[in-house]
């Protein structure tokens, strides 16, 4: 079935005849209904009169016994839950929902960090703990650990890392350090993964597999389960760091320094997450348009000049962290330097610190080199000085190299320049791949503005599958068309994530859609037409 206009009524009758059942659950006091509150549930860059996707209620549940009783109850009723922690996966479609009606279920109320060892480097945390409250947790107690953190530090550490979301650290790749897991399935029954399926484990978090297949990837990306604690290999912390930027004043300089830090990324001279983000990716968290341009027309190379001049920044800056003993560091750093000596305007800075260093010491620049949380990517949304900006985020994967850079970043000038907009745009390096983060604003009150950008972002996904390079992560809005352009064999992996879908969630009541996966009575929208349709 498709989820028709008469689906998405029976839904919100259903939500209206469990509420009773879910409220013995949860009490009374942790449903919400009110106008505020569906409003922070639902996508944050929607249009506000116009919104996509909005909840019957949210829950807000206080255990994982409490999520056990949910779900069962859910399931009985064949209402919809839509899952999400802090809620905060802004640029993604937020809290919202991808059926009309669902229920959201927030786990927000579940914010414990639950152990941290030292001596074995990992912290075991439930849904809500935020990048910030486990840097704050381990400061505060003294810990030689350090968190990984993003962009913005307000999400959930589970969260992001169930989204395959990336820190600039060694250990940047966070689903690469996750390390056993506790799981609600769609029927009540709790599972943990790995060595913690044996009930008496000492070694929990200390190993990654267990006996039989590894399913802590399972649950990540998907709609299988909810992950309701889960545990994490920190950092120890080192006895030093640097901060070291390359600036590149053309794009030719930047493929260049991709190609240049392949060998060094590949035989571990560089450890790190690094990111190598254009001018427009910086210079709109630090200042706002009408600082540079009198108009909303997008930013000229000569403006690009004066922000050069201004900052000191190229039209493409590379950020590498280098960790451990100072003469250590000053060899690598000698490395990188051998290896950029070719690239014309290409110029190396850099800064040491303590490994102890507290986060008022380091530049912002640097912190998240050092896993110190930040917010100052939010200030992007202040460029254009829109009352209400939205911004969608586009994040193919390509092989690490010059070239398809290159291919990448002319496809997006193409598309941006076709709608009039500004955007940020960064590579993000590991040893054979790179992800392009990019964002792009709109105006979210401008329904004329909101389709445009969307029709563009869809063409840009449908544009660079053809090409050969597929999405790590998408919003709401583009799930199923992600999904659509992974099609070896018919779309043989959607076929099998729906087998997995319809084995341990037969009613599909489990966040129906996430990452494109359908099962039960709901499948892909047939009257609900997206914007790029």
């Amino acid at each position: 079935m498709t989820v028709t206009t008469q689906i998405i009524e029976d839904v919100r009758t259903r939500a209206t005849q469990a509420r009773a059942e879910f409220e013995a659950v949860v009490g009374a006091e942790n449903i919400h209904d009110e106008k505020p509150a569906l409003q922070e549930f639902t996508d944050p860059y929607d249009n506000r009169q116009r919104p996509r996707f909005t909840a019957s209620y949210v829950i807000q549940p206080g255990s994982t016994e409490e999520i056990q009783q949910i779900v069962q109850i859910a399931s009985r009723h064949r209402v919809p839950l839509w899952t999400g922690s802090q809620g905060r996966n802004n640029g993604y479609g937020g809290s919202a929902g991808r059926v009309d009606g669902s229920v959201v279920l927030n786990l927000r109320r579940m914010n414990r960090v639950l152990e941290v060892n030292e001596k074995f480097g990992y912290v075991v945390v439930e849904p809500d703990v935020s990048f910030a409250e486990l840097n704050a947790y381990l400061v505060d107690n003294g810990y030689n650990l350090w968190t990984d953190v993003p962009d913005l530090s307000w999400g959930s550490v589970m969260g992001n890392t169930l989204e395959h979301g990336v820190g600039y650290t060694p250990y940047g790749e966070h689903a690469d350090f996750v390390c056993g897991m506790e799981v609600v399935l769609a029927d009540g029954d709790l599972v943990r993964t790995g060595m913690g399926a044996q009930s008496n484990s000492r070694i929990s978090h200390n190993h990654q597999r267990g006996f039989g297949p590894r399913l802590d990837e399972m649950f990540m990306q998907s709609n299988f389960g909810i992950v309701t604690r889960m545990g994490l290999w920190a950092m120890p912390r080192p006895e030093a760091w640097r901060a070291v930027w390359i600036h590149c004043d053309t794009d030719d300089a930047c493929y260049e320094l991709i190609d240049a830090l392949r060998p060094l990324l590949m035989d571990g001279t560089i450890r790190n997450r690094v990111t190598i983000m254009s001018l427009m990716a910086v210079v709109p968290t630090q200042t706002v348009k009408a600082d540079w341009q009198p108009d909303h027309a997008p930013v000229t190379e000569e403006v690009r000049a004066l922000m050069r001049e201004r900052t000191g920044l190229g039209n493409w800056n590379a950020r590498i962290g280098l960790y451990g003993a100072p003469a250590l560091m000053e060899i690598q750093e000698q490395q990188i330097q051998d290896a950029i000596t070719h690239i014309d305007g290409a110029r190396l800075v850099s800064r040491e610190y303590r490994g102890d260093v507290k986060a008022e010491e380091v530049l912002p620049q640097d912190q998240a080199m050092a896993g110190i949380p930040n917010m100052d990517l939010l200030n992007f949304l202040n460029w254009y000085g829109w009352e209400h900006t939205g911004h969608v985020s586009y994040g193919p994967i390509m092989p690490l190299t010059g070239e398809d850079g290159k291919q990448m970043h002319e496809l997006l000038v193409r598309h941006c320049d076709r709608i009039g907009r500004d955007f940020g745009e960064a590579f993000a390096l590991t040893p054979r791949s790179m992800q392009m983060f990019a964002l792009v604003l709109y105006d979210a009150a401008n329904q004329e503005d909101l389709e445009r950008t969307y029709v563009m972002t869809a063409d840009l996904i449908r544009e660079s599958a053809a090409m050969g390079y597929g999405e790590y992560r998408g919003h709401l809005e583009f799930m199923d068309l992600i999904g659509d352009q992974f099609d070896f064999n018919d779309n043989a992996s959607r076929r099998l994530n729906e087998k997995i879908k319809n084995a341990l969630d037969p009613a599909g009541i489990l966040s129906p859609g996430r990452q494109g996966i359908w099962g039960g009575e709901f499948s892909r929208p047939a009257n609900n037409p997206a914007y790029f349709a």
